[in-house]
């Protein structure tokens, strides 16, 4: 190793400006930053650039990202009151208006003002408010909107992230000499949905994913938030713990009623709080809140595509708690699923399943295969296993959701005897396999209530 020269660096980065000793190493050796012989964090070989200026060595970090959350705030609303102009100042709440125990799904400003909130039922939210305004679901409108903004997000994004209906992550960084600052590209993203689509919109910028959420969530259309690299935790500090991302909807309920327990309301109480007074109270939840509350959230912007991903429900009318009911519910999700990753030439290697009972409480259980199959004969053992250890509750169950990603392509059969995965000499499939494949023909041909099996015949039957 050659011998370490130590000098005086000026250290410059958009979160803080120090003077610290550098040792510049020699070729193939790293940097290290000390300051009082204290080794500085954040700063390592791959993150700094190091120039060398009137015998001092001036040392700063890479660039910061420039990660943009752009919504339409309550999408299915707003496309609600797009095709229908009449709504716009009545309360709205979308719901289905034929089931006896409808479940509201998403609310309008006006509505929530009145005391309506997403998970309540239909009656108890006309109760609240009776000038309610109920508008079905049109999940085939949605998603025709969710694609007619793509047109607008490909040019200037050259990673984008689809989070859910109406709502994306956009990876600006590195755009600023072909776009412009991040703020301008935003607005105008903004400007020309509104025109194209007639879309209102909000938009948060931020330094990782996390910030520009929470940025988004303080505005109301159509606005932008720009928190500026270094000033995140202080964008934060006032704002109200039960705002973070990860803490919204049903799965978050404990995390949120454990949080007011110890009257942590905003987040500026937490910044106080040292992880290791997090994690045993909130268990793998308190690394996350630790960094969080400092607003710091490393994870990457995906692009579509890059974890493939199937998806079906079974939605009960009303609620079931029958367990033959709830196993004939389970055997349609498995028939629909497997016939889906036929279709597409996948096999799945990673199932969750979830449960959600008629209070909104949701649990989720995962498990990857063994073997990666598309066949339900291989599949129903490990998704009753998953049943089993979902349902532990004597609650009725609202629906049923099971998920396969962690997709590959079915491998080629090159077996030449029977006693080998059941294969005959001819490379004929097993007979279950080759029954499958012949249901598959019929419900293609003549629709999917031409023939089922028994065990799923008992949903629709016990319904």
């Amino acid at each position: 190793m050659s011998e370490m020269t130590r000098k005086r660096a000026v250290i410059l980065s958009p979160r803080r400006r120090i003077c610290a000793q550098v040792e510049k190493p020699g070729p193939g050796e790293i940097l290290r930053f000390t300051q009082n012989d204290r080794p500085i964090d954040g700063f390592c070989s791959h993150t700094v650039f190091v120039q060398c200026l009137n015998g001092e060595i001036e040392v700063s970090t890479m660039m910061d990202r420039q990660i943009v959350y752009f919504c339409i705030p309550r999408f299915e609303v707003a496309l609600a009151r797009l095709d229908n102009p009449t709504l716009r100042t009545k309360p709205v709440a979308v719901a289905s208006t034929h089931a006896a125990r409808a479940i509201i799904r998403e609310v309008s400003s006006e509505a929530e003002d009145a005391g309506v909130i997403p998970g309540l039922s239909a009656d108890r939210a006309r109760r609240r408010c009776p000038s309610l305004q109920l508008v079905p679901p049109n999940p085939f409108r949605v998603v025709r909107a969710h694609h007619a903004l793509l047109p607008s997000i490909r040019p200037v994004a050259p990673i984008w992230e689809p989070y859910k209906p109406g709502h994306f992550f956009l990876d600006l960084t590195g755009t600023t000499r072909l776009f412009g600052a991040a703020c301008d590209t935003t607005m105008r993203l903004e400007r020309d949905i509104s025109h194209r689509l007639g879309l209102q919109s909000v938009a948060g910028v931020g330094t990782n994913k996390l910030v520009a959420q929470m940025a988004s969530s303080v505005l109301t259309p159509p606005q932008l938030c720009d928190v500026r690299a270094g000033s995140e935790q202080d964008f934060l500090l006032p704002l109200p713990v039960s705002a973070l991302p990860g803490l919204l909807g049903p799965q978050g309920a404990t995390l949120r009623t454990t949080l007011l327990d110890l009257n942590l309301q905003t987040i500026a109480d937490m910044v106080g709080i040292e992880l290791e007074a997090l994690e045993p109270v909130f268990g793998r939840w308190g690394h996350r809140l630790y960094h969080w509350a400092r607003g710091i959230d490393s994870s990457p912007v995906f692009p579509p595509g890059t974890s493939p991903s199937l998806t079906r429900s079974h939605l009960f009318e009303p609620d079931a708690i029958n367990m033959a009911q709830l196993l004939g519910g389970l055997s349609t999700l498995i028939d629909a699923l497997c016939r889906d990753l036929r279709r597409q030439h996948h096999v799945g290697n990673h199932l969750t399943l979830t449960i959600c009972y008629s209070d909104q409480q949701t649990v989720s259980r995962s498990c990857t295969l063994a073997t990666p199959t598309h066949w339900e004969v291989e599949m129903l053992a490990s998704i009753h296993s998953l049943f089993r250890r979902c349902f532990q509750r004597r609650v009725r169950v609202r629906s049923l959701t099971i998920r396969s990603n962690s997709f590959r392509p079915p491998p080629e059969q090159l077996l030449l005897f029977a006693s080998e995965d059941g294969y005959d000499q001819q490379g004929q499939p097993p007979r279950p396999h080759r029954l499958a494949l012949a249901l598959d023909r019929l419900h293609t041909r003549f629709g999917m209530k031409v023939i089922q099996w028994g065990r799923s015949h008992m949903a629709s039957r016990l319904d």
